[in-house]
């Protein structure tokens, strides 16, 4: 690709992304993110693998039933690329250590599943001015955005601009309660995966200040 070569691999080497939840979205987040070369990955997610988990977290298997994600995912992700640095955190995303587990990257994927953490990324993205690719995912609908209001090219909007409050709990069903087409997180991490790789090379027009809005049953 005459947008990477020699000169963009290298720069996947030395790039460090933090990624948090390695569920839906983080399986083909991850697995795209370690073969392209990218050089230190760090996983976020305090779950063990469940059979439930299964039809959707193309990641793990019957063999890591049980087993931290985390450590899952480590795993398979240096046995698809050994040459990479994967740092594994089996703890909740949380006020109390969420600076501390941004420290030293250079970009946010944030797939997790609830609002309090979202927000809670958001913030302290904003804070430490680091891009936020943001995708989320709910039965046969998927969003993917990139929120850097620190952008060089152009100011974008954060999570709050876009969502001022969070949604009462009885509105905002987990996957879990209100069921996902489990082919529906790949297309949407997967979204993530080249938004993430366009920002860390300096390429293409990010999603910043730009919302995809994917609607899988009617394919738009």
């Amino acid at each position: 690709l005459p947008q990477l070569g020699e000169a963009g691999q290298l720069k996947l080497k030395a790039a460090r992304v933090l990624v948090i939840g390695a569920g839906g979205l983080g399986s083909p987040l991850l697995q795209y993110l370690a073969a392209a070369g990218v050089g230190t990955i760090g996983i976020v997610d305090p779950d063990r693998v469940s059979h439930s988990n299964l039809q959707r977290q193309v990641l793990y298997g019957e063999s890591d039933l049980g087993s931290l994600k985390v450590e899952a995912a480590k795993k398979r992700l240096l046995d698809l690329n050994p040459h990479i640095d994967i740092k594994t955190h089996a703890t909740y995303f949380s006020k109390e250590n969420a600076l501390d587990l941004l420290a030293g990257y250079d970009l946010v994927a944030d797939g997790t599943d609830n609002f309090p953490t979202r927000y809670l990324v958001n913030d302290a993205c904003v804070r430490l001015k680091l891009p936020n690719v943001h995708g989320s995912i709910y039965r046969f609908e998927g969003q993917v955005s990139v929120f850097w209001p620190a952008c060089p090219e152009r100011r974008g909007p954060c999570y709050r601009c876009l969502y001022p409050q969070p949604p009462p709990p009885d509105m905002a069903p987990s996957c879990a309660e209100a069921g996902v087409l489990g082919v529906l997180p790949g297309a949407i991490g997967t979204l993530q995966a080249i938004e993430t790789i366009k920002i860390l090379l300096g390429i293409g027009d990010p999603l910043v200040g730009r919302l995809i809005q994917y609607d899988a049953l009617r394919q738009r």
